[in-house]
């Protein structure tokens, strides 16, 4: 099996300028405007864009509370990146009340003006809107409509109805005390006066913390546990606890993941897709979308499992199920990619990259590195050369990318 290179954008500070300086530049305007401004959703918006929309769109519309519980963010930085895309340096101001009025919304007006008075809102949605502010990259604005600016990580005292958002943002507005942050989520998981919804999640949280850093840790068994002890308090059998059953199973499967137990690891995957089947509306309604919320994240699990234990068609095959939930979202092509690398099929991988490519962005950079490299492995040096240029116009950053184009 041809092995594929990591490609990692550089990390810190002077990296990420230099990134956004080279995407100043490269007109490769992003193609989805929900995350600057709150644009409506375009043909090829993702899933995860269109959920953003829907989040900021119950909001003003005063239907928060009809709202069920979502999965996945998007990544901090993707407004920042998305107006560098578009070479406006003037959307990427901390402040949301600064987006330039020919980018700015009308809804996005209507949520600035709606979270200027939080104490007004109520708990549902400042919850609520703290998430949306968080998905736009605007972490003070979240911590703001919580009243967090000035808590204190170490003594803050959680509401019940709010402690999982509330965890969420000072983990934002606090980078440097995560692990305190961690074992206060830790603590609250145990806290028989907070909602077991609530508890759960916070055992999720720290389970997969640890899980995505390969740490093995007491803190990871632990919190297993409480979120076991969480679920079995969960009641009835509508959409809701399915998909918290299903979180409960993804995130432990963690546990034996991390000793190499792969039989276990896929007894737990697969007791998280039977009760994400379970969980799944009809479609075309606000619950469909929190299911396929679930839904990415369970199949691109899924799909790097198997590929990780050397099940490589067995992967291809999930990664269907990852294309068709999202077809706009650059996550599943670069899994499906990596599936038909590992297959030998190196034709097929380049035209699952190309379908990053119409997106725009900032993924466009690792597309068009993959593509140069799949031409390399196929004995086109010129083809090679000429996408880890443009991969380098893009962002200039990562390691891998300098040293193929030395090499090249």
């Amino acid at each position: 099996m041809t092995k594929l290179p990591k490609y990692l954008p550089a990390p810190g500070a002077p990296a990420f300028a230099k990134r956004l300086h080279a995407l100043l530049a490269a007109n490769t305007p992003a193609a989805c405007p929900i995350h600057v401004g709150l644009g409506s959703p375009v043909s090829n918006s993702s899933s995860l864009a269109t959920l953003t929309h829907t989040i900021a769109r119950h909001l003003a519309d005063g239907k928060a509370h009809l709202l069920p519980s979502f999965n996945t963010a998007p990544p901090p930085a993707l407004r920042i990146l998305n107006a560098a895309s578009w070479g406006r340096t003037d959307a990427m101001a901390r402040d949301f009340d600064a987006m330039p009025g020919d980018l700015a919304s009308t809804l996005w007006l209507d949520i600035d003006k709606l979270c200027k008075a939080p104490d007004a809102l109520s708990r549902t949605e400042r919850r609520v809107a703290s998430d949306l502010f968080l998905r736009l990259g605007y972490p003070q604005r979240a911590g703001h409509v919580l009243n967090l600016l000035d808590a204190d990580v170490h003594t803050h005292a959680f509401h019940p109805e709010t402690v999982r958002a509330e965890l969420a943002v000072l983990f934002r507005l606090h980078p440097g005390a995560q692990a305190v942050l961690e074992e206060r989520a830790l603590q609250a998981a145990a806290d028989p006066s907070l909602p077991p919804r609530a508890r759960l999640s916070l055992a999720n949280f720290v389970v997969v913390r640890n899980g995505k850093r390969g740490t093995d840790t007491p803190a990871l068994h632990t919190a297993a546990e409480r979120g076991r002890s969480a679920m079995t308090e969960i009641e009835g059998t509508g959409m809701d606890r399915y998909l918290a059953e299903h979180t409960l199973y993804r995130a432990i499967a963690y546990e034996p993941f991390l000793v190499r137990d792969t039989a276990q690891t896929m007894d737990l995957l697969e007791s998280a897709s039977l009760a994400l089947i379970q969980a799944q509306p009809r479609q075309g309604t606000v619950d469909y979308l929190a299911w396929e919320d679930h839904a990415f994240p369970m199949f691109e699990t899924l799909s790097k499992t198997l590929l990780a234990q050397g099940r490589a068609q067995e992967a291809l095959t999930t990664t269907d199920k990852l294309t068709a939930l999202s077809p706009y979202d650059h996550r599943a092509w670069a899994v499906r990619a990596q599936a038909l690398v590992a297959v030998g099929e190196l034709e097929e991988a380049i035209r699952a990259w190309e379908e990053v490519l119409p997106q725009g962005g900032h993924p466009v950079a690792a597309a068009l590195f993959y593509i140069g490299w799949a031409h390399e492995q196929l004995g086109r040096p010129a083809q090679a050369r000429s996408f880890y240029r443009s991969s380098h116009h893009v962002d200039p950053t990562p390691e891998a990318l300098t040293t193929y184009m030395e090499a090249a």
